[in-house]
């Protein structure tokens, strides 16, 4: 199977997903993908993308406690990358059931599907859509698009109405991220070397963020969006204010950038921190140990700590609407599965126990 290259946003992305702090006495709810697959599974970069082990997803549901399994959709090919909506009445992922990776929407309980970047919305060499994010009050949807050797980002209505092309001339730049407010854009590409850039919208020109730091992945905006926290490719991770100024390395030595679901996933996925929804405390994955495993420090980089001590590779860390838990994955055998944790620490809870990878997460707003 292949893919269009250098896709590893789509991790990332869904992790800007925004959160908002659930109502006293309502149940913590996620949603996840599930990758099935014959042997083990490899991955590797060829000339125009990326070849991997032919695989089917399945999107799922279930409750924090571990009750309430449910089967959202099964399209028969490949299926990934899931997220609720900012009201919680629609679930997003992707799918190449086409031949080309396209983004879809249905109800929770996996009625009313809609493949909403069908045909050529934003012209017809774009035919990959992929990587997809939501503004932070659901009324801007913020997805990539891929001509088979390049991408660009594209802004439209939640429903994939009004799409447009941004910067359709700055050259191949993908892993946008929108601001709290919607007004800005912060994203990472090729076309500046993987440094991060910021625009403000509708028209803004982008500007580098991150001039003397390429290889910058995986950028997301604090919830008062004076900030960015990201990581590079040395594995720590960092922050920058939106103005370019008080540029910080919080970490040293995570040596962690991309989840893999074996020795011979050569292309991996970018998987970056995760900002709690108060905005005071940072979730990322260090091998600074040896296994890597989830940590929690507060945002200036002070109170850093180990939250799980798992013998087997944790990733997809993500906070809680409410701040309190932590969901990831983690190897049992030969596939991940989901887990929860207490922020403050313990030992986690394994929600799943399915024939196949849990690849990507997201919560319930």
């Amino acid at each position: 199977m292949r893919f269009p290259p250098n896709c590893r946003i789509l991790p990332f992305l869904l992790g800007t997903l925004f959160a908002v702090p659930i109502a006293a006495g309502e149940e913590s709810e996620l949603v996840f993908s599930l990758r099935s697959f014959e042997g083990e599974y490899r991955s590797r970069d060829i000339p125009g993308g990326v070849e991997t082990t032919p695989s089917v997803g399945t999107i799922y549901r279930i409750m924090a406690d571990g009750s309430g399994l449910t089967k959202v959709a099964q399209p028969g090919k490949d299926a990934n990358a899931p997220g609720f909506s900012a009201d919680g009445k629609w679930i997003y992922y992707q799918s190449n059931v086409t031949g080309h990776s396209q983004i879809y929407r249905c109800r929770p309980d996996g009625s009313e599907v809609v493949n909403i970047t069908a045909g050529e919305p934003v012209g017809k060499s774009w035919q990959d859509s992929f990587g997809f994010t939501l503004s932070r009050d659901g009324s801007q949807l913020l997805y990539t698009v891929h001509d088979g050797s390049s991408g660009r980002v594209v802004l439209a209505e939640p429903d994939g109405t009004k799409p447009r092309l941004l910067f359709p001339d700055f050259g191949y730049t993908y892993m946008g991220a929108l601001s709290p407010k919607g007004d800005q854009i912060v994203l990472s590409g090729p076309a500046r070397g993987y440094r991060l850039l910021i625009a403000s919208l509708p028209d803004g020109k982008p500007l580098e963020l991150t001039p003397d730091h390429p290889e910058s992945f995986a950028p997301q905006f604090t919830p008062d969006g004076k900030t960015i926290v990201f990581i590079r490719r040395d594995g720590d991770v960092y922050r920058v204010g939106t103005d370019g100024k008080n540029l910080r390395r919080l970490t040293e030595g995570n040596r962690y950038v991309e989840f893999r679901l074996s020795e011979q996933d050569k292309h991996g996925s970018t998987d970056g921190p995760h900002v709690s929804p108060d905005g005071e405390r940072i979730t990322y994955v260090s091998r600074k140990e040896g296994t890597p495993n989830v940590y929690v420090m507060n945002i200036d980089s002070s109170g850093q700590r180990q939250v799980t001590f798992r013998k087997s590779p944790c990733g997809r860390v993500r906070w809680s609407p409410d701040g309190k838990q932590l969901a990831f994955v983690s190897f049992e055998g030969k596939y991940p599965q989901l887990f929860v944790v207490d922020a403050a620490g313990g030992e986690p809870k394994r929600l799943t126990d399915l024939p196949g990878a849990v690849h990507f997460l997201n919560w319930k707003p």
